[in-house]
Order: C-alpha cells, then sequence, then structure tokens
C-alpha cells in the first residue's frame, strides 16, 4: 500500500469535490440535536446533584423530587432520540464515504448520486446504527443518569462516574474505530450487518497499519485545528473583553466582529479536517481491501 499516494489523492478528492463538503456540512446539522441534548442532559445531572448554598429555586427542588423512574424515563427517550440521530448521521457518513469513493474513481461525483444507498445498505445501515448508537448513547448517558439518582451521594456518583469515564474512554474509542470500518464495509461494498464484521475483520488485519497511520493524522490535524482556533480566538477576542473594561458598546462591538471572524473560519476549518479525515479512510480502506484481495 502507498500511504503516500493516499495522502495526495485524498488532498486532491478534498479540495476539488465540494459535495464531500456539503455532504460534511448535513452531517453537522444533524449531530446538533444529539450535542444539544446530550449537554442539556450533562448540565441537568450537575444542577441536581451538586450541593449549593441556601435555598435552591423552586424549579430546581421540583427536578430534584421527580422520581428515579421519571429520570429512567426521561433516559430512555434521550436514548431514542439519540439512537434516531445516529441512524441519520450514518447514512450520510456512508454517502460521503460512496461519494469519496466514486471521485477516487472517475474524478467528480453528484451528491444525489451519493445518497441514493439502495435499500440494502439503507437496512444495513439501520440495523448497525440502532443497536450501536443505542450502546453508545447508553454508555454516554448512563454515568450522568447515576449522578442524578444519587444526587444525595454527590460525591460518591462524582467518584463512580470518573471510574467509568475512565474505562469507557479506551472502549468508545475502539468500538468507534470498529464501527468505522465496518461501516466502510456497508458503503462500499453493500454487505449486511454480518458479512459486513467479517469483511472488516478481514480489512483491519490486512491494513491494520494504514488505518493507525490514518488516525494519527486525524489526531494531529485535530490537534493543530484546535491550536489555531484558540490562538485566533485569543487575538480576536481579548481585545474586545478589555475594552469592555473602557467602554461596554466599544467591547461589545468588538467581541461581536471578533465573533463573526471567528466563526467562518472555525467552520471551515474543522470542515476541512472532517472531509479530509474521512476521505483518508475511505482510501485506506479500499487499498487494504485490494490487500485482501490478492493474498486470496
Amino acid at each position: 500500500m502507498n500511504l503516500a499516494a493516499v495522502l495526495r489523492d485524498s488532498w486532491r478528492i478534498t479540495w476539488k469535490n465540494w459535495g464531500l463538503w456539503l455532504l460534511q456540512l448535513l452531517l453537522l446539522f444533524v449531530f446538533v440535536p444529539a450535542m444539544t441534548l446530550s449537554g442539556g442532559f450533562g448540565g441537568v445531572a450537575a444542577l441536581v446533584a451538586l450541593p449549593m448554598p441556601g435555598r435552591a429555586p423552586f424549579w430546581l427542588r421540583q427536578l430534584r423530587e421527580l422520581p428515579a423512574a421519571a429520570w429512567i424515563g426521561i433516559a430512555a427517550a434521550a436514548l431514542l432520540v439519540l439512537a434516531a440521530t445516529t441512524a441519520v448521521s450514518w447514512m450520510l457518513q456512508a454517502a460521503t464515504m460512496r461519494g469519496a469513493a466514486m471521485a477516487a474513481e472517475r474524478g467528480s461525483f453528484s451528491v444525489v448520486e451519493a445518497l441514493k444507498l439502495g435499500r440494502q445498505r439503507l437496512i444495513s445501515l439501520l440495523t448497525l446504527s440502532v443497536i450501536f448508537g443505542a450502546i453508545i448513547g447508553a454508555l454516554g448517558l448512563l454515568p450522568l443518569l447515576i449522578i442524578i439518582l444519587l444526587g444525595s451521594r454527590f460525591e460518591f456518583a462524582i467518584t463512580l462516574m470518573n471510574g467509568a469515564q475512565t474505562v469507557l474512554l479506551p472502549v468508545n474509542m475502539v468500538l468507534g474505530l470498529v464501527l468505522l470500518i465496518v461501516m466502510m464495509s456497508v458503503a462500499l461494498e453493500d454487505l449486511k450487518p454480518g458479512a459486513a464484521f467479517k469483511r472488516g475483520w478481514k480489512v483491519l488485519s490486512a491494513g491494520w497499519w494504514a488505518f493507525v497511520f490514518v488516525f494519527g493524522i486525524a489526531f494531529v490535524l485535530s490537534l493543530l485545528g484546535s491550536m489555531i482556533v484558540t490562538v485566533t480566538a485569543l487575538a480576536l477576542l481579548v481585545p474586545g473583553l478589555m475594552l469592555l473594561a473602557v467602554s461596554t458598546p466599544l467591547g461589545a462591538i468588538a467581541l461581536v466582529i471578533g465573533g463573526l471572524l471567528l466563526t467562518p473560519l472555525a467552520g471551515f476549518l474543522f470542515t476541512f479536517i472532517a472531509v479530509f479525515t474521512l476521505v483518508l479512510y475511505t482510501l485506506a480502506y479500499r487499498e487494504a481491501a485490494r490487500l485482501t484481495t490478492a493474498t486470496t
């Protein structure tokens, strides 16, 4: 496998096929409800369990008095929404992978063409995403639910959650990579779930080092992107914060201008990283799949 060629082709495909960017933006909009829901549930867990001086507000006392069954029902409803969001996001990721593969084969593709996943792909993606989306969602919500249910024993709940997160972090990372490869087996080779797991294992065994390389590239790019956005944010927003001490209107105007400049830069940078990374994974999968064919 020629990793230099994979990098070069991924760079070319990323910049020459704006349909991939559009699909990634659609994916971002799908993730917004899930991120809002998870963040909101985490915020509620902190409010319910965190000890506060003085008398708590009425609405907070009402939350704290909700029975355990109600919180379990709320968590179950949140889990259903997360599973549904996962299903849609997987379909968009599969479409992006198909678009990247088409662009690698013939230089371009249409978004409509990439979105035509076909009946079997849709069934396979729906099955996998509902099952594993529920598992991943449960792994994220369960520690927060424990905090809520053990609100009267806050310190013990936090210790328990920290321990759970320490254990679950590597599990989530491994599960995420495995599911990504299985998703590529479905998206690129139109396999059923059982066959996709077998094929994914075969491809990973043949080209695991390529996936490790791509994971490293993705990590470095994400780190660099975060550093660039952080430095830019400091350069654009700190002057506004300093102006607030002198003049509230001027400071507010400076912060708004800084935010307007920062938002498109951050959006462009992170969209590029997401598209380039997914194209890298797609081409690495294609090359690893060819290795399995060559060895059989």
